[in-house]
């Protein structure tokens, strides 16, 4: 089978995947209608959702595909996430990079300074330690984009919470990035409802 066939093959699973991702992360709360973000790179091209589109109900004329290493006429459509996938696919090994916002993790950073650590054994072994980062500009970004590409690459960390803002899962296949990005907010429900049944308990 010539390569350019084979490609295009390729390229249509991604573009299900991305779509079957966006239906979980949206069914599973972790996303509110028309936020988050999710690519996946192929060669030197990012397949990203465009900007705007509501993760639990992408076609495949949501997704749309960018070079890593330029700029393109298709950036204008592109999630304006875009400048942070593209530096973290620069700097790092990541193959699959998940934002979102997971409202028990998003809230826990009102409230943690540097690090949230899981209390729960799944967390324990599957989420480990997660860096929080502290943005003036938390959003889409040059800010984000390079702080947040250089946590990746100098920590080998799979998982980043921005503060007040959102999660970024980055992993070598997007289906691994979903589960961790959803094992994080579950992390994060027992945490909160941990805490909060010890206010009760000492109350009494």
């Amino acid at each position: 089978m010539p390569y350019s066939k084979l490609k295009n093959l390729y390229v249509e699973k991604i573009i299900e995947d991305i779509i079957f991702t966006g239906k979980v992360l949206y069914n599973e709360g972790l996303v509110n209608s028309h936020a988050g973000n999710i690519s996946v790179r192929f060669e030197d091209d990012i397949y990203i959702t465009k900007t705007g589109a509501m993760l639990g109900f992408l076609k495949p004329d949501d997704i749309v595909e960018v070079p890593v290493f330029s700029t393109s006429e298709n950036d204008k459509q592109a999630s304006s996430e875009l400048i942070v996938h593209r530096a973290i696919y620069k700097k790092t090994e990541a193959k699959a990079i998940i934002h979102a916002h997971p409202v028990y993790a998003v809230a826990l950073t009102f409230l943690l300074e540097e690090k949230f650590i899981p209390i729960d054994n799944e967390g324990k072994l599957f989420v480990g330690e997660v860096p929080i980062l502290d943005l003036e500009h938390a959003s889409g970004s040059k800010e984000l984009a390079e702080k947040l590409s250089d946590m990746f690459k100098k920590t080998g960390k799979n998982i980043v919470l921005i503060k007040k803002h959102g999660s970024f899962v980055i992993y070598d296949n997007l289906n691994y990035a979903l589960k961790l990005t959803s094992d994080l907010e579950f992390c994060a429900k027992i945490f909160s409802l941990v805490e909060n049944q010890k206010k009760i308990l000492n109350k009494n």
